[in-house]
């Protein structure tokens, strides 16, 4: 193989990462900067809600749930001063995945809407108790005078600083999860969702790695949740409710179910078509309301399941091929 042959497979990491590197050196705006910290964040719950339902065929809707756990007890853990800041996110994190370990053994049994159904009462259960356990998670006020993150004397003062944790997370988690579908424990999980039938004949144990798969994901999107908290430096049960379930489904959708790069892609375009709504049409209509951006998702969705349900990921993917066969036909037939 050629070195071009060797390099390819890579260039699509090399354009993200320059990307990320670039962005505040060429767009040094905080605004922009503040928005790209959520695309990443998001991105996070976006690829780990979408490899369950679109790689595993698990519908599990707990992953706002596994989010505001992760960041109460990371935010706790700091506004206490039990734990450093950076420790309280790994804190949470496992304290995510030992709850999502005891839930899922017995929820993984069920299939299809029957768990979806389930996982969506974990997280209502998971609204209400943030909530009513006031004394803890400061109930509807909310967890107040949450200190800045800090990891060994690096403070993070500023919106730069969380991007670039945010992005790495971000990285991190799209190259965890992509070589994790392409190992044999992907394989044995894809496999399932094809036929589950056919795999346990094959001596697949199914459950263990849905299982594995269930807790992996919620201790990434725990982790995803304590950068979120100390970003923010508050936590409120309203940011963890089913509007942010809706958002990332919308997000898998519009992505292109199947595709780790489609999740990430429909983060970047759900959160700034969200800002753009909110900005320009809120100059156009006096009073801005959530109904108003919830109709246009709702038309948006209609359009991409219609006109493209592969999503945008299957869309830029026929623009690439139709540009290869281009580029190869000119090659060949120059003028």
């Amino acid at each position: 193989m050629n070195r071009s042959g060797r390099v390819r497979p890579h260039l699509p990491w090399f354009i993200l990462i320059g990307a990320v590197v670039l962005l505040p050196v060429i767009i040094p705006s905080k605004y922009v900067i503040g928005v790209m910290f959520l695309v990443g964040i998001y991105g996070v719950l976006a690829i780990s809600l979408g490899i369950l339902i679109g790689h595993a065929g698990l519908f599990s809707l707990a992953q706002p749930t596994w989010f505001g756990v992760g960041a109460y007890v990371a935010g706790v853990l700091a506004v206490r001063e039990i734990t450093p800041p950076w420790i309280g996110i790994i804190m949470g994190a496992l304290f995510v995945a030992l709850i999502s370990y005891s839930m899922g053994a017995p929820l993984l049994r069920l299939r299809g809407h029957y768990l979806a159904c389930a996982t969506f009462g974990l997280l209502i259960i998971g609204e209400i108790a943030f909530t009513q356990l006031s004394d803890i998670t400061g109930g509807n006020t909310g967890l107040l005078d949450i200190p800045p993150l800090s990891i060994n004397g690096f403070v993070f003062r500023n919106v730069f600083h969380y991007y670039f944790l945010s992005w790495a997370l971000c990285i991190g988690s799209l190259w965890f999860y992509s070589n994790l579908i392409h190992s044999r424990v992907g394989r044995a999980i894809r496999s399932s969702h094809d036929s589950e039938t056919a795999s346990k004949s094959m001596g697949i144990n199914v459950p263990r790695y849905r299982l594995q798969l269930f807790v992996l994901t919620s201790f990434v999107t725990g982790l995803a949740g304590g950068v979120f908290c100390f970003y923010l430096r508050f936590a409120a049960p309203s940011i963890f409710s089913f509007a942010l379930l809706v958002e990332l489904i919308l997000m898998i959708i519009i992505g292109g179910i199947g595709s780790l790069w489609g999740y990430l892609l429909g983060s970047l375009v759900i959160i700034w078509l969200g800002e753009l709504i909110n900005v320009y049409l809120g100059k156009v209509l006096p009073v801005m309301t959530g109904e108003v951006e919830a109709v246009f998702f709702g038309v948006l969705i209609i359009f991409v399941l219609i006109f493209m349900p592969r999503g945008l990921s299957g869309w830029v993917e026929q623009l690439f091929r139709l540009g290869k066969r281009t580029y190869e036909q000119v090659r060949r037939n120059p003028a």
